[in-house]
Order: C-alpha cells, then structure tokens, then sequence
C-alpha cells in the first residue's frame, strides 16, 4: 500500500488515503447551528489541499435531550439544516474528495454544563460529570435511548440526502455512545448493561437504525476506543472483542482512537508525546478484523505518515492539527515540497480553547480562510521588521508575500529567537522544524535578513522605512529577593545554555509551565529536583489548556520531581534557598537555584520611533511576554494590514 493511491470504504472511493480527523468547530457555525460559509470555506481549503477524505467535526442530531455543547455545535436535527450541508459537499466535491459527517449521539458526562440547569447532564447511568464531578448524570430511559436511535438514523438520512459520502459514529473517547459500552460509567441492570452484550447493544442496535435508512450501500465509519489508558476503563482485549462485534454489525471501516477525558493529553497527544503514540491501537485492531482502519495521532510528519501506510499498521492516516497548520500538507507530500509543509507543534492551546473558534498557533489564517487572507498591497511598502523571533519572521514572510520590500534585523547570529531555547529538552522536539520552517520561508518570499544587526532610532531613521515592526522580545524578570544575583542562580534560558554547571540538586522557583518544563528536563537528566511555587496549585486552571496541564502533570510524575506549592521564595542563601510555607520558614539545600517567574515586555524601541515620527507597531513579547502563538499572529496581522 502506498499513501497516495486510490482505496475504497465500502462502496466509497476515496483518491488517497489521507483523512481530515473530525475537530470540533464550535463558534464557526451559523447562528442556528448550520453549516456556515465560513465552516463550508474551512473544510474546502482542506479538500483544496488534496485530503482525500474529509472527516467533519461532531453533528449534533438530537439537541431536545441534552444541553450545554450539544447547542453550540453544527447540528443535523432538522431538515432547514439539509441545503446547507448539500452546498458544503458541493465545496469538497470540486476536488475530488469525500465528505464524511460525524454523527453525535451526545456528549454525556464529559458535556460542558455551562451553568445548564433546565435538562441536567445525561449518560447511560447516574455517575459524576467530568467537569463537575458534584454533579451526577441522570441515567436515560429506555423510551429516550429509543428516541436517540431514530434522531440519529433520521440525521444519517439527511445527510445522504445532502451529498455526504459517508458517516461515522462517534463511539469513542467517553462520549455519550461510549460511556454505555463502557462498564466503568454503565451501571444499568437492564437490558442496556451488565456485560459487554448489554453494554453494547445500545451501538449495535444504533447501528441497525441507521442501516435500515441509509441502505445497504451506504458506508457506516466507527470510531471507537480500544483502550481507555485509565484503570477501570477499557483494556485492549475488550477494545478488541468491541472491533470484531462491530465488524459483524456491517461497519464498513474503524477509526481507531485512544484514551478518554481523564488523559486527554492522550487523546489529542501533546508536544510531549512522540510521533505515531496512537499506532499500536490501530494495528492491534487491524490484526483481529479484515475491515479498513483508520488510524491518528501524531502522523504529520510525512515520512511516518507514509510509513504507517507501507508497512500496513493501518490502512488511512488521519491528519486533525497538522491541516489545520498546513491545509496543503497532502499536496505538498505528493509533490515532494516536504519542507514546505508548515509544522504542527502539537502546542493544544489554540486549537483546544485560545479562541471560540477553530484555529491554530501557527496559521492565523485557520478558520478565516476568507477574512484573513493575504492579499497583495495597493503601492509597494518599505518594511523593516526589527526582531527574528516567531512574531517578527511571520511578519516579515507577510509582508513579503504582500509584495512589500521587507528587511529583517535580528541582533544574534540567527533566527528563531527564544525558540531555540525552547526546544532544547527533547520533549519539546516539535518546535524544531518550526525554526527552521520559518527561518526558510523569509529566505523564500525575497526577505534581506541581516544578522548581528542591532537596531538603534538613528539606524532605523536612516533605513528610512515607510513602516516598522518591532519584534524585539522580551527581558528575564528576577523576584526582588536577597540574593538573587549569586552566581548559583540561573534565569531559564541560562539553563539550557548552560546545564552542566547546576548541579546535582537544584531548585526551581516558578511553577507555570516554563518552570515545570525546566524541572523535568533538569530530572531527565538525573538530577533532584523540587519545584516551589507561591500559588496552591502548579500551572492553575485557566493559564493553560486541560490537555496541557494534564500532560505536564504527568511528565512531572514521571520524572520524580518534588513539588511543593503555596511555598514563598524569600531569599538565595550560599546553600539553597530560603522559602516560606505553613506559616514558617525553612532552607531548602540546592547547588543551584533556577528562576522561572517570567519576563517582562520592552517597548524601549517603539516609543523611542514614535517619538521621531517613526510609524511603528509591536508586536510579541516585547508587547507582553506570552506564547509562540501571540508572537505569531501578531507579527501576521501587522503585516496584514498594511496599507
């Protein structure tokens, strides 16, 4: 098998065998909940790009039952939804490839309540929500399963109608349909639990009502979840058994998933994963049935991409965040312009809550394919991008494919700024071709980049720029604290400059994620390692994403680190550090002590230009110190703009 040939899903033929995985698109939908032409552009682009099988974000197809998320999701419940969707297969239809509609029967105990106190959280049996575990699920009644079946067979019918290709049923990750398969959130004693033929019953008979509308031709894709990773969830045999029953119930093909809510990190694999971690779930299923499987996470780099494909461990790679970084990425795997690809990073912030719309860290342009488009300059503009960090190279290549004369100035020997620090530990291999991605892409739009170029008003005056962007960082902000200033005391870029001369103990003062990340990259290389941290909980609910905080929480565990929290740093002593915690102090012994409580912005140079009449925007951390994903959309939009 090879990746780009043409394969079939029952009586479907799809041109390659690349997949668009199904992500949410809350916020991209019509004010009703239909299909919008911002969501219709969204999966064209992607189509566009040469992705053989479009796979859509969950529909909703019964909203009287359940509230919360269930109401901000495209929804196929009613027939007023039906043109919409039809235009929609009409836009990934133009180019050659399959439109498959994931149907939802609901989201369960993993819904978001949003203070919902009309229709309570449903699930096959009363447990305790995941977002609010003192809120208890109401268990369905045999007549509401009944009603489900038929919303969701009525909602496959519709979609054939409108032009889709196929669906698939969202049976995995502890949703809705899931939590009755499982015997860790099914507790019924009727004939919808107990073992795993009750359990699963409600998918199998699901199923059936689905088949008895759409026909015998039409393709029924299963998304399902083999192994749960979490002890009282579902193991591997079980997860296997489910695939060959599912088989005998006439799927047409199995999308392989991993993990449930309580390891999303694992679900929708972080940074700190490696590449193709979900695999050996796919090719456990691909062993015990003769039907296609598809298979994710973490495939978006080509050449394991394609490697899954040839060796046969699957028989479709399904791509969600890598298209949303490239929406091209099959195109240019086929052509052989791999280094044109624009990498993922696996970062999960902002495709998983930055904004209340699909986006990406990397590719302001996701989910405003239209509205953010780059769009050439009515008269040549003289750019000067000051700053060779994310934010001032996604500025310059802006500009550039704008048709501005863009020059970019960066003060150090290369391009990447803080990135490079960043990506040292190997767990944060991701930001690697990002680098280099970016460094490449300036070269290719025709930018002049000057290295070891400090930028000064004067130079800048005599550059004469009709504009410039001011992409200069930010500086390592030190707790005002006796002692801060020993020898012994590193910043967190010092750190990986520089990690032979710590130590064998060391003690990190931060604990957000800069300080988390140091202290495991510190204990993976054997070091002891304790953490402090004024603030009762390490990286605190809403800095972070929940897949961020949980896999950072686990790497911690994993690499023995010491954690204390609600612990003061009060003062550097020659041995340690002096901390304050439980109403006392303490010494905590440390050959070396590493700062990660931040940085602050500098817009030293930017006031200095405005005051001479210099137009200028800044954009990244000189502005406020943040993410690779501010930097980037920041230095994209000045660009944008630019009039």
């Amino acid at each position: 098998m090879t990746l780009f040939e043409r394969t079939r899903i029952g009586t479907m033929e799809v041109k390659n065998r690349v997949a668009m995985a199904p992500m949410g698109t809350a916020g991209l939908a019509d004010s009703d909940l239909g299909y919008s032409r911002r969501l219709i552009e969204f999966y064209a682009a992607r189509a566009q790009g040469a992705t053989g099988m479009i796979i859509t974000g969950a529909a909703i197809a019964n909203t009287r039952l359940e509230g919360g998320l269930a109401h901000f999701l495209p929804r196929l419940d009613s027939p007023k939804y039906v043109s919409r969707l039809s235009e929609l297969c009409d836009a990934v239809h133009h180019y050659d490839a399959k439109l498959v509609l994931q149907l939802s029967a609901g989201f369960g105990r993993v819904n978001y309540l949003l203070g919902n106190t009309i229709l309570p959280p449903i699930s096959a049996s009363e447990v305790p929500c995941f977002h609010d575990p003192s809120v208890t699920t109401r268990a369905l009644t045999v007549e509401e399963i009944g009603e489900l079946m038929m919303s969701f067979a009525m909602a496959a019918a519709m979609a054939k109608m409108a032009g889709v290709d196929a669906i698939e049923i969202q049976g995995y990750g502890g949703y809705l349909i899931d939590q009755f398969q499982s015997a860790l959130w099914n507790r019924r004693t009727d004939h919808y639990g107990g073992d795993l033929d009750g359990r699963l019953r409600f998918s199998l008979e699901l199923i059936g009502a689905t088949r008895s509308l759409v026909g015998p031709d039409f393709p029924i894709i299963y998304k399902f979840t083999p192994d749960h990773y979490i002890p009282g969830g579902r193991q591997l045999d079980e997860g296997l058994e489910i695939a060959r029953r599912l088989e005998r119930a006439g799927v047409d093909a199995l999308h392989v998933d991993g993990g449930c809510y309580e390891v999303w990190h694992r679900v929708i694999p972080s940074m700190y994963e490696a590449q193709a971690c979900q695999i050996p779930l796919a090719q456990a299923v691909k062993q015990v049935v003769k039907l296609p499987v598809i298979a994710h996470g973490k495939l978006g780099n080509p050449a394991v991409a394609k490697q899954v494909i040839e060796d046969g461990q699957a028989d479709f790679v399904a791509l969600g965040r890598p298209l949303l970084a490239d929406p091209a990425w099959a195109k240019k795997v086929k052509q052989g312009r791999i280094g044109d690809i624009r990498p993922c990073i696996a970062c999960n912030e902002t495709c998983l809550g930055k904004k209340f719309y699909v986006s990406c860290t990397v590719n302001p342009q996701t989910g405003m394919e239209r509205d953010y488009a780059l769009v050439p300059v009515g008269r040549k503009r003289k750019v000067l991008v000051i700053g060779g960090g994310p934010g001032g190279l996604e500025a310059a290549r802006a500009a550039a494919a704008r048709g501005c004369e863009v020059t970019l100035w960066e003060q150090t020997a290369r391009l990447g700024g803080k990135m490079h620090v960043a990506a040292v530990p190997e767990f944060k291999r991701d930001i690697r071709p990002l680098i280099r991605f970016l460094s490449t892409e300036v070269e290719k739009a025709g930018v002049k980049v000057e290295l070891q170029k400090a930028a000064t008003p004067t130079l800048v005056q005599q550059h004469r720029p009709d504009v410039v962007i001011v992409a200069t960082g930010s500086q390592f902000k030190l707790p005002a604290v006796p002692g801060v200033e020993s020898r012994h005391v590193l910043n967190t870029v010092e750190l990986y400059q520089r990690p032979e001369s710590l130590g064998e103990r060391v003690l990190v003062v931060g604990g957000g994620l800069c300080g988390c990340e140091a202290a495991v990259y510190l204990a993976q290389q054997g070091r002891r390692v304790t953490i402090v941290e004024m603030m009762p909980e390490m990286v605190p609910q809403g800095s972070k994403t929940i897949n961020t905080i949980l896999a950072i929480k686990a790497l911690l565990a994993q690499a023995q680190v010491t954690v204390m929290t609600s612990t003061k740093l009060v003062e550097i002593t020659p041995r340690g550090a002096m901390v304050e915690r439980n109403g006392g102090r303490e010494e905590l012994a440390a050959d070396s002590v590493v700062i990660a409580t931040g940085f602050t912005p500098d817009l030293t140079l930017r006031d200095a230009l405005e005051q001479l009449g210099t137009e200028a925007v800044a954009v990244g951390d000189c502005n406020r110190p943040r993410t690779i994903q501010e930097a980037i959309w920041e230095g994209y939009h000045a660009a944008r703009v630019i009039s």
